[in-house]
């Protein structure tokens, strides 16, 4: 029943993290890529447009590596998250041991 409880957490966990770590890769690098991108522009409207244009660049430049990158990370942490016993629900019970005399 544990090793149950622990790949339906894998499962849920390896979904969750991959969303996760997949749209802060898009975010982060898109926010850099475009911050980077306007931030030689004098005109406000023409460094929001260039850092809007770079951060879709980036995404969809690197767009294999962001994908690759957030399945092994989500599949390495949900796995060390759900098979380790570090969640609560996931642990082994306890070897019956008799009472002491």
């Amino acid at each position: 029943m544990t090793f149950l409880k622990q790949f339906i957490t894998f499962i849920v966990l390896f979904v969750f993290l991959f969303v996760v770590v997949y749209l802060g890769t898009c975010v982060v690098g898109g926010a850099i890529s475009g911050g980077m991108a306007g931030a030689g522009n004098h005109d406000p409207q023409a460094a929001a447009e260039a850092g809007q244009q770079a951060g879709a660049a980036f995404v969809r430049d690197h767009i294999k590596a962001i994908v690759l990158g957030s399945f092994l990370a989500s599949l390495v942490g949900s796995a060390a998250l759900s098979f380790t016993g570090i969640l609560p629900w996931c642990k082994r019970p306890a070897p019956m041991q008799p009472p002491p005399l």
